[in-house]
């Protein structure tokens, strides 16, 4: 595949449209599994495109929500790195906390308050 089409991006947001339904009824596992669909249909490299941003940052919730808290602060980490997501809050706010519980709490509050910034 090389770049992104309209039909790939419409398929990406069908699948995230699924996977957040899913999260909505905290089914976060079949969630998980909408937004790996999503992430597989994503050119490579997958950063140079928003939607990654978009896919990670849900998968990092999903995983927030689970409480897997290192699987979740690994997916935020690498959708900061994602084209037009580095000052996004959300991402920084969910990173935060799971950092938080994972007990790195300097590198936490950094996150948390580029979110509160």
């Amino acid at each position: 595949m090389s770049g992104m089409t309209d039909a790939n991006r419409d398929e990406i947001k069908a699948l995230c449209a699924e996977g957040y339904a899913l999260y909505d009824a905290a089914d976060f596992k079949h969630a998980l599994r909408k937004f790996y669909e999503a992430w597989m249909l994503l050119p490579k490299p997958q950063p140079e495109y928003v939607e990654s941003g978009w896919v990670l940052s849900a998968i990092g919730d999903c995983y927030f929500r689970s409480q897997l808290f290192e699987q979740g602060k690994e997916a935020l980490l690498s959708a900061l790195h994602c084209e037009g997501m580095i000052d996004n809050p959300f991402i920084h706010l969910r990173l935060g906390q799971c950092l938080l519980e994972l007990g790195i709490k300097g590198t936490a509050c950094t996150h948390l308050g580029i979110a509160y910034e």
